[in-house]
């Protein structure tokens, strides 16, 4: 489908009375300006849905939209019969310009940076901003006001040659960002990801039509209306996106997370970090839930006696066992309310999801497995693939244990939170049946440790 346009246009060269010409500057103006606004609201949305611009993902694909928007409107405003008479160099440059522009950024988002220039990005991102926006407003004033001084004559835009490689560079830019943005549709699965990828093989038409089009023709005003089509594309994503999760902060939080996961794959421990903040943010009601079930957990593994290597694997896999909510929508995990069966069933992929996610990065594979099964139940009714007993790995047992009294002692909006000695008479009640009945007595003997409290005597059979 996307190549459809790239063959509309070699029909129309090959044949040229189906390329009419068609001068109307009136609709030139107005509709290379509309297709300016819809890449200025998508870095708008951008921005809105991001905590903070320090991810460099957010920071580099914000710039992208911005630098689309301002060098295509002054595209639009040099269209002769405005503000000026005669088609001046920055008509034409500002079109070439825009897509090579927005193609290194849209290449900088999705490129790996070395960990150093991550940093770097980081710290300074105010200042790149700061200086894009400058650099964009000269560009558009100088572009407007000195128009008759053709300070733009010195650019080869008319030349072949030049229009042939400044097109091949920026659809190779592209063609790499669709495989990079590809890869991180599958960490989440959002379909504002995807999107993002059919707007950005948009592009590539795009620049297809530019460089090959007939200026005036309709194979050139095919180029225009696939950029409007490649941002409404984009806006028809999050728009879906943002009522199925009821936030527009799940925009930015693949591409947060993304950040982290490739963070941590390079083996930085702060990113681990940036990714449970990640986690614990789609949900204000259970703030802190992730922190308790890693410190549960490793209470249930010293009162198992495991050494600290071992131990130290269970603590990252409890702060990750709810990786996979990333893709959960915000309005069914906020809900106000007991979830309905439908709602449930998604709530319940997110421990599938969680898998899939950390087998793509090499420091969390090894408990892959374990974040897979940490809904599994010793009878077998758990989730998502129905394991009983043994067959469920012994981390995953330890963090259900932890899992389960954290969710009994903390207040949902329809519910309050159980007591201490409640919360374990339900882990009691459900040890052997649900949960690992070992697990259950080291956490409760773990439990009294910590208070100095003389434990219990283990009960009758």
């Amino acid at each position: 489908m996307l190549a459809l346009p790239p063959a509309v246009v070699a029909l129309l060269l090959r044949v040229p009375r189906l390329d009419p010409a068609w001068n109307q500057n009136t609709f030139h103006f107005y509709t290379v300006s509309g297709t300016a606004l819809l890449a200025a609201g998508a870095c708008a949305v951008l921005v809105a849905s991001a905590r903070s611009l320090r991810e460099t993902r957010l920071l580099f694909l914000a710039l992208a939209f911005l630098s689309i928007a301002a060098i295509f409107a002054v595209h639009g405003l040099t269209t002769p019969g405005f503000i000026h008479d005669e088609p001046y160099p920055a008509l034409s440059v500002s079109s070439w310009l825009s897509l090579f522009v927005g193609a290194l950024f849209i290449t900088a988002s999705a490129a790996e940076l070395p960990e150093r220039a991550g940093h770097w990005v980081q710290r300074w991102g105010k200042v790149i901003l700061l200086v894009t926006v400058a650099g964009l407003t000269v560009y558009a004033l100088a572009s407007l006001f000195l128009a008759e001084s053709e300070w733009l004559s010195w650019v080869p835009i008319d030349r072949r040659p030049f229009q042939v490689g400044i097109a091949a560079l920026v659809i190779g830019l592209l063609v790499f960002s669709v495989w990079r943005y590809l890869q991180a549709y599958f960490f989440a699965r959002l379909p504002s990801h995807w999107a993002a990828i059919v707007a950005l093989a948009l592009l590539i038409d795009v620049q297809v039509g530019l460089g090959w089009g007939r200026v005036g023709h309709l194979s050139w005003w095919l180029y225009h209306a696939l950029y409007a089509l490649a941002f409404v594309t984009l806006f028809a994503g999050w728009g879906l996106e943002a009522l199925r999760a009821g936030s527009l902060k799940v925009i930015a939080e693949a591409l947060s997370m993304r950040d982290a996961l490739a963070q941590l794959n390079r083996g930085r421990p702060s990113s681990l970090i940036e990714l449970a903040d990640a986690i614990e943010a789609k949900d204000v009601a259970t703030l802190g839930h992730v922190g308790r079930v890693a410190m549960y957990a490793l209470g249930i593994g010293r009162e198992l006696g495991l050494p600290p290597w071992e131990l130290r694997s269970l603590v990252l896999a409890a702060q990750m066992h709810d990786v996979g909510k990333i893709g959960t929508p915000d309005a069914i995990l906020c809900k106000p309310g007991p979830l309905s069966e439908e709602e449930f069933a998604i709530v319940k992929q997110h421990a599938a999801r969680g898998d899939e996610i950390t087998r793509r990065v090499e420091a969390l594979r090894p408990l892959s497995a374990v974040i897979r099964h940490h809904h599994e139940r010793l009878d077998g009714t758990g989730y998502p693939d129905g394991l009983r007993g043994e067959a469920i790995p012994v981390f995953s047992r330890i963090i259900a244990v932890a899992d389960t009294f954290d969710a009994l002692t903390s207040s949902r909006p329809y519910r309050t939170a159980a007591d201490e000695g409640a919360a374990l008479g339900e882990l009691r009640r459900v040890s052997g049946s649900q949960l690992d009945p070992r697990c259950v007595e080291a956490f409760i003997a773990g439990l009294h440790r910590a208070k100095d409290l003389p434990q219990e005597p283990p009960r009758a059979a």
